[in-house]
């Protein structure tokens, strides 16, 4: 019974221990001994907590080896037992962290879990993000690849409300990554600048650093070596500030690599084998650093090949397969495996080449490398003959197709994410203004009431605008008309679009591969002409969905088809543009515009620059399309169908379509559609 006591008193606060004590002990009772119970009492509780945070700490420092994650999960819980809001977070974090290493999805979604528990008991932000951060992870482990960019953006938003640049730099840095490892190269271009604005100022170096390398590598990617190397040299010149020696010379050596690769994609070989042999001649530099070793030698003996020293491509690649035999990366080992096969089937030893291109594709499959595994395709498709050959060739071109859509379907992805998160901003804005506005109507409501006779004095208006009303909702209806009439039209061609990619380009393809190999060049390269214009005729008749993705990134992925060396598109005033109030059809008819614009400048035109501007006033839109080519005579009858087509379908919804061309001047379309149909 004394114990049951004894715990009750611990557990009361002050002012109810002493009304207790008073009826407890007799009213004479010294006060100094009621103080004195009181303080014991309290002086229990913080040793009790004390205890307990010092079971924290021993948790923490010895979460090692086979009892690291036990400890840590009773760190957690100690933590959430003790309500102290800076241990909550800052265990799950790491009990997170060790998690991802170990691609724990379990215990990854036990922090998330405690995060967001503590967010909706103490709503704090930091928690919320983090919370989202962690998910991105657990996503990314499971190759969730467009819901790992969604938690990422999210987490960056609400940094972005705490005004964390730091937190804000990281996390678009992590998008950018993303964007960049699925092709997506304009995007984690944008993605990258945007970064950047927020790390330059403060100069977090690291981060920066990192940010520097995706841009670097998003513009390798779309052919701009010179553009890349300039982002690259202004890591390496910040990296001087790296305090930790591993991550300086780590850093170093990649940006070596980097920089080496622009001069060989330039054709610069000199430049790039004195880069790689720089990078090894590094102290130690296999036992230190094997991965960045393995990719100095690697890119070394590419130059080699490419140089024709055939011996010296193959002594280079042996080693470096070794080397990551040694360091036991699966991974790695299928793209050595490749690049062996095809430097043995160019010194014609088949039998090793075909070795390494099977050794390869297995590898490759365990583990889930695509790129590799169509490199082994194809590489086998050549070095084999026959049924096995053809079987090899129709697996290359399924996967390929499949990674080509999947690509695409991950770009629209991308754009799809920022598109509803900035509309989604957007409501929640006029949700406040509307709320605001409603409030002031409220006021004005009296005062309406004082002046309401006044408007019987003009209600002999109303008849006229009432007439003016009636006339533009008949041309509504015939605009919309037009519109569905659009889509109809849309609709057949995206079904010839898909049949002409599916059906007729892939047995062109089947067919091209197959001359190839019987080295019929001549017919091959024919044939080539004739798939790549049905693909372009695909694209040509394909649409585009602008029910989930900004127009904006529609333009961008468009803009990002059409990179190459001496080939610049600008876009200009886009954002002028209210976007989500214009018409998916009128949408769908400036985009094919454009598409076609761009083709006929590159193609007909041999233009070096085109320039779009887009533009809003007085509800029409407008765009025009200016390029450096060498133009032609508009009075040529023979001008493209193309043309004729884009005026018929701009027209077609009371638009205004006219060109102006000169002979080695250029050639400049401008284009006015009214939002509405007036």
């Amino acid at each position: 019974m004394d114990d049951v006591e004894d715990f009750s008193i611990v557990k009361m606060r002050k002012p109810q221990l002493f009304n207790y004590l008073k009826s407890v002990f007799p009213t004479k009772i010294n006060v100094l001994l009621l103080l004195f119970i009181v303080n014991i009492s309290l002086f229990s509780q913080k040793r009790e907590i004390d205890k307990k945070i010092d079971s924290i700490s021993f948790y923490l420092k010895n979460a090692k080896g086979a009892d690291k994650f036990l400890y840590l999960k009773r760190a957690v819980l100690l933590s959430e037992e003790l309500k102290i809001d800076s241990l909550i977070k800052h265990t799950s974090i790491e009990y997170a962290k060790q998690s991802y290493f170990r691609k724990d999805t379990l215990g990854l979604t036990f922090s998330v879990n405690k995060l967001l528990k503590h967010f909706q008991l103490k709503k704090d932000s930091f928690s919320l993000a983090k919370a989202y951060h962690l998910k991105a992870l657990n996503l990314k482990i499971k190759n969730n690849i467009d819901s790992t960019f969604y938690y990422f953006h999210k987490s960056k938003n609400i940094y972005i409300d705490l005004k964390d640049s730091i937190e804000i730099g990281r996390k678009l840095l992590s998008m950018a990554n993303l964007q960049l490892n699925e092709k997506d190269y304009l995007g984690g271009e944008i993605t990258a600048i945007e970064g950047i604005k927020y790390i330059e100022p403060i100069k977090e170096y690291r981060t920066l650093i990192s940010l520097y390398q995706a841009l670097g590598n998003a513009l390798a990617h779309t052919k701009k070596p010179k553009e890349a190397r300039v982002y690259y040299l202004k890591a390496r010149k910040i990296n001087k500030f790296i305090n930790l020696k591993y991550y300086r010379e780590k850093n170093f050596l990649n940006l070596s690599t980097n920089i080496g690769m622009t001069f060989k994609d330039e054709g610069d070989f000199k430049k790039a084998t004195t880069l790689f042999k720089e990078g090894l001649s590094y102290d130690s530099l296999e036992t230190k650093y094997p991965a960045q070793y393995q990719i100095l030698l690697g890119n070394l003996s590419s130059i080699y090949f490419e140089q024709g020293k055939i011996e010296k491509a193959i002594e280079g690649y042996k080693i470096v397969l070794n080397s990551r035999i040694k360091s036991k990366n699966i991974y790695t080992q299928s793209v050595s495996h490749s690049f062996l096969a095809e430097v043995y089937l160019k010194n014609k030893n088949y039998s090793l080449a075909k070795k390494h291109a099977k050794k390869g594709l297995v590898l490759a499959r365990k583990t889930r490398n695509t790129k590799q595994i169509l490199d082994c395709l194809i590489l086998l498709s050549r070095i084999t003959k026959g049924k096995i050959a053809k079987k090899y060739l129709r697996e290359y071109i399924k996967l390929n197709d499949s990674l080509f859509a999947r690509e695409r379907n991950l770009k629209n992805q991308f754009a799809k994410v920022r598109y509803e998160t900035d509309k989604k901003d957007k409501e929640n804005a006029n949700l406040k203004e509307a709320n605001t506005k409603k409030q002031l109507e409220l006021e004005r409501e009296q005062q309406q009431k004082v002046i309401a006779w006044l408007l019987a004095g003009v209600s002999f208006l109303f008849i006229g605008f009432s007439a003016n009303i009636v006339r533009n909702r008949r041309k509504k209806v015939v605009f919309e008309s037009k519109m569905k009439q659009i889509e109809v039209r849309e609709k057949e061609r995206q079904k010839i679009a898909k049949s002409l990619h599916d059906e007729v380009a892939g047995d062109l393809r089947m067919l091209h591969l197959k001359l190839e190999k019987n080295n019929q060049t001549e017919e091959a390269n024919s044939l080539d002409i004739i798939k790549e214009n049905v693909r372009n005729l695909s694209h040509q008749l394909s649409s585009e969905s602008f029910e989930d993705v900004f127009f904006k990134d529609q333009i961008i992925n468009l803009i990002s088809d059409f990179f190459e060396t001496g080939f610049r598109v600008k876009v200009e005033e886009i954002d002028s543009v209210n976007w989500q109030e214009i018409n998916n059809s009128i949408k769908r008819t400036l985009f094919l515009s454009v598409r076609e614009s761009i083709q006929n400048a590159k193609k007909h035109g041999a233009a070096k620059n085109v320039v779009l501007n887009f533009n809003e006033r007085k509800n029409i839109v407008f765009l025009t399309i200016s390029d450096n080519g060498k133009g032609f005579d508009l009075s040529d009858k023979r001008s493209g169908i193309g043309l004729k087509n884009m005026k018929e379908r701009i027209e077609d919804i009371n638009g205004v379509f006219s060109i102006e061309s000169e002979i080695e001047k250029g050639t400049t379309i401008k284009i006015q559609i009214p939002k509405n149909g007036n």
